[in-house]
């Protein structure tokens, strides 16, 4: 398992510069050395080009079924208080949505992350919060580049860029991860367009299965009505920094009724709007609250102990919030 074989060797890294360095293994793990040389790759991404071009090799791919107990996203985020914003923090720069962010979480415990999704110019999604200048060579606001180019530029010169299906992979050799989308487009429209690449992008692998381990953001009931009409998705996440929120109990009830009529299984909040009268509201309609984006540890255990499910946060994991646990 190539991908996998990645995890030590990010999060041995205290030396981040040598992915492919000469750590001892876990038990059962692919050494360093040998998958360098399996691979035939020296670089994370090529690594995954190459796990890609093996998934992809003997033509039309047969859909995967999951693996026998496999838990569902509900189950996943069920067990954690913490979802790693932007696939978490790496060299104390946020929402980089790189693999090494992705790798470093998972070794210290993390099993939600949030990933933020763009289009590229000839339509595919990637893993990326905006298009900034500065992080990477050549693209900015002004020039959003096409899938190849994108992939093929480190961020910050150091970090490996994600393309979605290079999620659903990392999604399929870890069966114990979920991931929530934040997919930035409120337009219905364009919504519909740009999660119809995504199961583009699954059909070709067919990884399709690993839909029941993505929780799906949306901005507005709009946005949810398209893309279940179009995808029907098994699970969703109505999250309210584009649409706002009154803040009242009358208002927060409103929502709870409208997430338990349409099977929608949580509401993400800024923390400062999560109040603790809310929480007998959420209980009575089976609704999970989650705040963000929370990094102080003393903060989150106030929203947790006052019923907030989980925190979306940058640093912070279940082994900071309950140590010795």
């Amino acid at each position: 398992v190539l991908i996998l074989a990645l995890a030590p060797l990010s999060a041995a890294a205290a030396d981040e510069e040598d992915l492919t360095g000469q750590e001892t293994p876990a038990e059962g793990e692919v050494p360093a050395q040998d998958l360098a040389e399996l691979a035939g790759a020296a670089t994370p991404r090529e690594m995954l080009d190459r796990r890609l071009a093996q998934r992809l090799e003997d033509g039309p791919v047969e859909e995967k079924t999951p693996p026998a107990g496999s838990p569902s996203a509900t189950d996943i985020l069920a067990s954690t208080q913490v979802i790693a914003h932007g696939l978490g923090e790496v060299g104390g720069v946020t929402t980089l949505n790189c693999l090494e962010g992705f790798l470093e979480g998972y070794a210290k415990g993390v099993r939600v992350f949030e990933a933020d999704l763009r289009l590229t110019a000839d339509g595919r999604v990637v893993l990326r919060h905006d298009w900034r200048g500065g992080w990477q060579e050549g693209i900015n606001e002004s020039y959003i580049p096409p899938l190849e180019e994108y992939l093929s530029k480190p961020i910050l010169e150091r970090y490996t860029p994600l393309s979605f299906q290079d999620l659903l992979l990392l999604l399929d050799e870890y069966p114990d991860v979920a991931v929530i989308t934040d997919s930035k487009f409120t337009d219905s429209d364009v919504a519909v367009v740009q999660f119809g690449a995504m199961m583009a992008d699954a059909r070709e692998l067919g990884l399709s299965y690993v839909f029941d381990r993505i929780l799906v953001q949306f901005y507005n009931q709009s946005m949810h009505d398209a893309l279940h009409s179009a995808y029907n998705y098994p699970h969703y996440i109505y999250t309210l920094y584009n649409e706002g929120f009154a803040g009242t109990q009358d208002a927060f009830r409103q929502l709870a009724e409208y997430c338990a009529e349409r099977g929608v299984e949580g509401i993400t909040m800024w923390d400062s709007w999560w109040k603790p009268e809310f929480a007998p509201i959420a209980r009575e309609y089976g609704l999970r609250v989650y705040a963000h984006t929370v990094n102080d540890a003393a903060a989150a255990g106030e929203l947790l102990a006052s019923g907030v499910s989980a925190v979306y946060t940058d640093l912070l994991t279940d082994a900071i919030l309950h140590p010795g646990a």
